[in-house]
C-alpha cells in the first residue's frame, strides 16, 4: 500500500504545482492589467491638465472640466511654471498647500534634475509630467492669467465658453523657412490619439529650446497606491483561499482517481493469494499420494487408489490451470486483436444447448429452449461460444436435482439482445449477487473440489464487457438467472 500512498502523494503535487502555476499567471495578470490602466488614465489627466493656461482652474471652472473628458480620472494636482532659470514664475492647484516655498522648490529641483519628461517622486507620493509651457502662456500680461480662478478677459464676439485650445509639447521639430519651432498639438489628441487605451510609452522626450517658460505638472497617486496594496492582497487572500480548496478537492481526487489502481492492486495481491491456495490443496494430494505409492506397505489395491487421486487432481490443476490462462489471455486484450466475424447467436444457443442435453440427462435434469430465431451479433465467435457454456456448466453444477433449466434468447428492443439461462438452486444473497462475478469467488467453498474454481463468471464477465454487453445475476422465487445483454449486428 506505500506505492499507492505514494501515487496520491504525487498526484496532488502534480495537481497543486498546476494550480499555483495557474493562480500566480491569473492573479499576476490582474494587477499587471489593472495597474496598467490606472497608470494610463493618470497620466492622460495629468497631460490633460498640463495644457491649460495657470489660472484656470479646472474644479472651479465646471465649464472646463469637458477638456478633461478623455480620462475618467480624477486626481489631486497642482502645476508649477518654471523659467529658463529653473525659477518659479507661477503655481495653481486646489489640493495643496503652494505656500511652503521650500518644499515646492525642492519639488521643481528634483523634476528639473531628471531626464525623465515623465516620472514619479515616490517619497512624495507624486507623478510628475513636464510641458513647454504654451504660447498663450508666453504673454506674461494676458489678462487673468496670473491670477487663479480667474478667467481671461472676454472679447467682443466671442464665446463665453470657448478657450484656445490647449497645447502639449510632443516633442517633434517642424521645420519653417526662417526658424525651427515648438510644435504644440490638441491635448486630446496627444491624450487619445484616436486610440480606446493610451499608451504612456508613447510620450516622446521633451523638446525644450531653452527659451520657453516649462508647466510642471504634479498628481497625487496616494489613491493609486492604495489601490494596488489593497488589489495585490486581495489577490493574494483570494489566492491562499483558492489553493487551500484546490488542495482539498486535489486530496479529495486523488483518492478517487486512484481508487481503481488501489483495487486492481488489491485485486491483484488477493488473485496471486487465491491461485495459490487453489494449486497447494492438489499439489498437496500428489505429492502425498506419490509418496505413499513408492512405500511397500501397501497393496496394489490401495496404490491403484492412490494413482486415481494423482489423476484427479492432476485433472484439476490442469483445469486451473487453462482457466487462469483464459484469463490472462482476455485481461491481455485477446479479444480485441480476434477478428471479428458475424455471429448468428441462435444458431450457436441451439447448439449449444443440444451439446449439453446429455451431461444435464445423466444428472437427472431438463434442459429447455427458447430461442428466438435470427438474432445476429458481431465478436469473437470462440469468445462468446465460451460464454454460454460457463452459463450452462454453472446450471448444471448448481440446479437443484430434477429441476429444469431454461435458456432464452429474445430481442431487448432495437438494437440489443438478451441471452438468459435460468435454473432452480439456493437464493442467492444480495452481498453474493454483487461479489459472484469476482475471481476465486465461490458461494459453497465445498464445491471447489468439484472443478469449481471460482473463475468462470469472471472470464464470461470481461468477454461480454469487452464485446460492449453486460452481465448480470438474479435470484427470485427459488429461480436463479444469468443474463446477458448484447448488442446486435
Amino acid at each position: 500500500m506505500e506505492m499507492i500512498k505514494k501515487l496520491r502523494i504525487r498526484f496532488v503535487i502534480i495537481t497543486m504545482v498546476i494550480v499555483t502555476v495557474m493562480l500566480v499567471v491569473i492573479f499576476g495578470l490582474l494587477i499587471s492589467l489593472t495597474h496598467r490602466r490606472i497608470y494610463s488614465d493618470s497620466v492622460k489627466m495629468i497631460i490633460g491638465v498640463s495644457g491649460m493656461p495657470l489660472g484656470m482652474n479646472q474644479n472651479r471652472r465646471p465649464e472646463r472640466r469637458g477638456l478633461n473628458e478623455p480620462t475618467d480620472v480624477q486626481l489631486p494636482f497642482f502645476r508649477v511654471e518654471v523659467d529658463t532659470e529653473g525659477n518659479i514664475v507661477a503655481t495653481d492647484g486646489d489640493f495643496y498647500d503652494l505656500t511652503d516655498e521650500e518644499t515646492i522648490n525642492s519639488l521643481v529641483s528634483e523634476v528639473l534634475s531628471r531626464k525623465e519628461r515623465l516620472g514619479d517622486l515616490s517619497e512624495y507620493n507624486l507623478r510628475y509630467f513636464r510641458a513647454v509651457s504654451s504660447p498663450q502662456r508666453n504673454d506674461s500680461k494676458a489678462p487673468g492669467m496670473d491670477i487663479p480662478g480667474k478667467a481671461p478677459e472676454k472679447k467682443p464676439g466671442m464665446d463665453p465658453v470657448a478657450e484656445p485650445k490647449p497645447v502639449v509639447d510632443t516633442g517633434e521639430v517642424k521645420e519653417s523657412s526662417k526658424e525651427t519651432e515648438t510644435t504644440s498639438v490638441n491635448t486630446t489628441d496627444v491624450i487619445s490619439g484616436g486610440k480606446e487605451d493610451f499608451d504612456p510609452s508613447d510620450i516622446k522626450d521633451e523638446n525644450w529650446d531653452g527659451k520657453s517658460n516649462r508647466i510642471i505638472v504634479f498628481a497625487d497617486v496616494s489613491s493609486e497606491i492604495a489601490t494596488m496594496k489593497n488589489l495585490t492582497r486581495n489577490c493574494f487572500f483570494s489566492g491562499l483561499l483558492s489553493f487551500i480548496v484546490f488542495l482539498v478537492i486535489a486530496m479529495f481526487f486523488a483518492r478517487w482517481s486512484v481508487k481503481p489502481v488501489e483495487d486492481a492492486w488489491i485485486q491483484q495481491r488477493q488473485f496471486v493469494s487465491d491461485a495459490s491456495h487453489e494449486l497447494k490443496t492438489p499439489l498437496s494430494v500428489i505429492l502425498t499420494d506419490a509418496e505413499m505409492l513408492r512405500s511397500r506397505d501397501f497393496d496394489e489395491e490401495k496404490k491403484k487408489q492412490f494413482a486415481d487421486n494423482i489423476l484427479t487432481m492432476s485433472h484439476q490443476m490442469r483445469g486451473l490451470v487453462e482457466s487462469l490462462l483464459q484469463l490472462a489471455r482476455v485481461d491481455n486484450g485477446a479479444i480485441q486483436k480476434a477478428p471479428e466475424q458475424m455471429i448468428d447467436l441462435s444458431q450457436m444457443v441451439s447448439n449449444e444447448v443440444m451439446t449439453f442435453e446429455v451431461m444435464f440427462f445423466e444428472k437427472g435434469l431438463m434442459l429447455t429452449e427458447d430461442v428466438e430465431k435470427g438474432i445476429s451479433i458481431k465478436g469473437a465467435p470462440q469468445y462468446i461460444k465460451q460464454v454460454i457454456e460457463i452459463l450452462l456448466d454453472n446450471a448444471q453444477k448448481y440446479s437443484f436435482p430434477n429441476g429444469t433449466v431454461e435458456v432464452s434468447l429474445k430481442k431487448s428492443g432495437s438494437h440489443r439482445c438478451l441471452l438468459s439461462v435460468a435454473d432452480p438452486g439456493e437464493k442467492i444473497s444480495d452481498e453474493d449477487l454483487k461479489n459472484i462475478f469476482k475471481r476465486f469467488y465461490r458461494i459453497d467453498e465445498a464445491r471447489a473440489m468439484n472443478h469449481s474454481y471460482g473463475l468462470g463468471l469472471s472470464i464470461a464477465q470481461n468477454i461480454v464487457k469487452d464485446h460492449k454487453g453486460r452481465i448480470w445475476a438474479e435470484s427470485k422465487n427459488g429461480i436463479n438467472t444469468f443474463r446477458v445483454e448484447l448488442p446486435l449486428a
